[in-house]
């Protein structure tokens, strides 16, 4: 058996296998040693974390149960002490809930007994290069996070908002949405350092960047520009509605107070501009437009707000919903069981809601967000949302990228946090064995738990053209099944008698 990629060039596993009974063993360490060149053997949990002090060890492989210690024990420590291998569980007792002990202590996978060397040899294979994944993804998000933030006040840095504006003015234009751009200039900065000096003028940066921060939110962005100029950028915001938002933030600023050595007190003041993109206009011109405003401004400090707009915010809500919409009419072009599917669970979610009396922020949640719950699929391609079969792993890797992306998608038009979690957590489960959090229980909102419920029925009892569904029936026994596992249990029971009630309420219309 071949070695996975992420192993090429580094050499054979150093595998630790922590088991108490010396003939098995001994086994699994021979059988193991056709593959590899080094296999530890370990019988006591003491003994397995004395190794994994002294040694390095790309995987371990431990038995749940031993004489000194639980193997849970040992599992906890080697992902402590070898936080890079890949671990797997053995237990000759399968169980549940021991596996979700197991995973929860730092195992990677779980294989009971008896078992086959190959099986085992697999799996270790596999957890040690799941583990590379996962770590080369962490230090890429690292050097990412690095590479677009800025050093002295944390916050983006004009990288991220060159390359966040270009991509907000393609949305624009292709969502045809409104958006703002707003440049910001701390006044008389340089006499302000030599006012304070230079490490409490650093200071004055990085108090004006806390008062952006709570001020702003997504999918609203802002990032250091320049030594003490700020731009910020708001996709889907009216240029009325941005006035607004920048003297909330004028003003605030202004609330902060500079003192130099002397003791005098001097505000923090500083000068906007604001503009709307135009039909041709570049991102460096829309930045430049703003730019023009705030220096016509500067030193002034004029009101930035006119005289506001009557119910902005939710037209600005149904508009943007309306884009989700459309977007998810382009899904329902290539694959129309999605549409069906959508709204069917979105019906029984919102009856359920409305027959517990969850209240409108869960009911609005359910009615907006699950319409547009498989929006992501529009950057699933198409031989995978059309495929009439299984799916290959790396094809279910990209299927479950489908919630990120729509998540994405929402919060680039809406500031519905409720909306955007359903759409983002649809995959969760209540155990925390879902997708792509593994969020577990009331970790999921409320919202978003009922709507996988009715997500789950739906596709259960919705024919597809290479299976039929479930009868109502059977699909009922499944919910059941799956509480506190797969759903959140008394809303699993309430949704099995609303079902139960509906389908002997139509057979006895139809009598």
């Amino acid at each position: 058996m071949e070695l996975f990629s992420l192993r090429e060039g580094r050499g054979p596993l150093r595998v630790l296998v922590v088991e108490d009974d010396a003939a098995l063993g001994r086994l699994i360490q021979l059988a193991l040693g056709q593959h590899l060149a080094d296999v530890r053997l370990a019988r006591t949990g003491a003994e397995a974390i004395a190794e994994l002090t002294a040694g390095h060890f790309d995987a371990i492989a431990s038995d749940i149960s031993l004489p000194d210690m639980t193997g849970l024990h040992v599992i906890a420590e080697a992902r402590r002490l070898a936080p890079a291998a890949g671990i797997v569980a053995i237990t000759g007792y399968v169980d549940v809930e021991i596996a979700v002990r197991a995973m929860k202590a730092g195992a990677d996978d779980f294989l009971g007994k008896p078992f086959d060397a190959e099986i085992l040899w697999h799996l270790l294979n596999k957890a040690a290069d799941t583990r590379a994944r996962h770590i080369a993804a962490e230090q890429a998000a690292v050097y990412r996070q690095l590479a677009y933030t800025d050093a002295l006040t944390g916050c983006p840095n004009r990288r991220y908002i060159d390359e966040f504006l270009a991509d907000a003015v393609f949305q624009a234009r292709k969502l045809n949405r409104p958006l703002v751009v707003a440049y910001l200039d701390i006044d008389n900065f340089k006499l302000l350092n030599d006012f304070v000096g230079h490490e409490e003028g650093d200071r004055v940066l990085q108090r004006v960047v806390k008062e952006l921060s709570a001020h702003i939110e997504p999918p609203t962005q802002f990032g250091r520009f320049g030594g003490d100029e700020f731009v910020v950028v708001m996709p889907g915001m009216s240029e009325e509605g941005a006035r607004r938002l920048m003297e909330r933030v004028r003003r605030a600023i202004g609330r902060i107070e500079v003192v130099n050595g002397a003791r005098i007190t001097l505000p923090a003041r500083v000068s906007v501009g604001v503009a709307a993109l135009r039909e041709g206009q570049s991102p460096r011109d829309l930045v430049a437009e703003a730019e023009d405003e705030m220096y016509m401004n500067k030193a002034v400090s004029p009101a930035i707000v006119p005289a506001a707009l009557a119910q902005e915010e939710a037209l600005l809500k149904a508009g943007n919903v309306k884009a989700l919409r459309n977007l998810v009419k382009a899904i329902d072009r290539r694959d129309s069981y999605t549409r069906f599917h959508s709204d069917h669970a979105t019906q029984l979610a919102v009856r359920l809601a409305t027959e517990l009396d969850l209240g409108d922020e869960v009911i609005n949640a359910l009615a907006i967000g699950g319409p547009i719950h498989d929006l992501g699929k529009i950057v699933v391609p198409d031989e995978i949302l059309r495929k009439p079969g299984p799916l290959t792993l790396e094809e279910r890797r990209a299927m479950e990228e489908h919630p990120v992306m729509g998540a994405a998608i929402t919060a680039a038009l809406t500031d519905m946090d409720t909306v955007v979690d359903l759409v983002r957590h649809h995959h969760e489960r209540f155990d925390g064995q879902g997708y792509p959090a593994q969020l577990k229980g009331e970790e999921i909102r409320l919202s978003t738990r009922l709507f996988s419920l009715a997500d789950a029925f739906s596709a259960m009892t919705t024919d597809r053209p290479y299976r039929k569904g479930l009868t109502l029936e059977r699909a009922v026994e499944e919910i059941l099944h799956g509480r506190g596992t797969q759903f959140d249990p008394d809303l699993a029971e309430a949704f099995a008698r609303m079902v139960e009630r509906d389908a002997v309420e139509r057979g006895e219309r139809a009598a």
